[in-house]
Formats: C-alpha cells, structure tokens, sequence
C-alpha cells in the first residue's frame, strides 16, 4: 500500500527515573481516526487520493529490570493511497504498515534519551510481528455497523 505520510509530531514524550523491581508495563495503544482537516482555506483537505487519517499512539513502558519508564503521545497524519473506506475496514497489517513511522520515533526517541541519561541507549524492539488488534473505538463502530445490518 502505497501511503503518502506527513510529519510525525510529539504531543508529549517523557522519560522518569523508575524502580527497577517496578511492575513491567508495556502500553502501546495505536488509535486511527479520520480528523476533520481542513486547508488554509478553510475547506476539507481534497481525499481524492484516499481518504486521510490520523494515527494517535498513547504508550508508557517500562521494561523489566529497567531504571526508567517512558510515556507519551505521538501520531502522525497519513493517506493510504486509493483507501476510500472506513476505518474498521483496515486489516491488522494495513494498520501496522500505517503506524509503524509512529511506533519507530518512539524507538528512536527511547533509544536517543537513554543514551544520554544512562550513557547507553536502550533500544526497545516492537517487532513487526506484534499482534495488532483494534481499539475499542473500531470495535464498538464495528458491532453497531453489524447491528445496522441486521435491521435490514
């Protein structure tokens, strides 16, 4: 799937001094929205291509025997090329494909700190192989879509 992406943006990034016998938490939440964009002119963003959609990542991780815990709020705007349908419609691998940019900053931006604060960087590793299910969001717009069905 071909995807044009804009900029992965930062709405929070923190890193906090943890205990390393603290309980392991790795919360990684992708949430897909279809936001109501609109131009400098005010008018809704041309979807001629596919529709355009909002990957949101909420996380906090703190990995076991680790000093640290880190947690934040990164997304990323994209437009998976001729994808003209709703987003309960994604796949669990177009929705990896989609949010993978988002999830690799978060690597990244670990990594990078780490290797500051700790004096070496510590890579997290979400794998591309993770199971990837759907928030509730898409599960509740899911089952009322079958419900909307069954009155038919």
């Amino acid at each position: 799937m071909k995807i044009n992406k804009g900029e992965v943006t930062v709405q929070s990034f923190h890193y906090d001094v943890e205990a390393p016998t603290a309980d392991t938490k790795t919360d990684l939440n992708i949430n897909i929205e279809h936001p109501n964009l609109k131009g400098e002119d005010g008018q809704p963003l041309n979807e001629d291509e596919g529709k355009i959609l909002q990957v949101v990542v909420p996380f906090e991780i703190h990995m076991e025997n680790a000093p640290f815990k880190v947690s934040g709020l990164i997304g990323q705007v994209v437009q998976p090329v001729g994808f003209h349908g709703e987003i309960q419609d994604l796949d669990a691998k177009q929705v990896q494909q989609l949010s993978r940019p988002v999830v690799e900053y978060i690597e990244t931006l670990t990594y990078q700190v780490t290797s500051v604060t700790l004096n070496h960087g510590v890579s997290l590793n979400f794998t591309n192989h993770a199971e990837i299910k759907p928030n509730e969001e898409v599960e509740e717009l899911r089952a009322k879509e079958a419900k909307n069905q069954d009155k038919k």
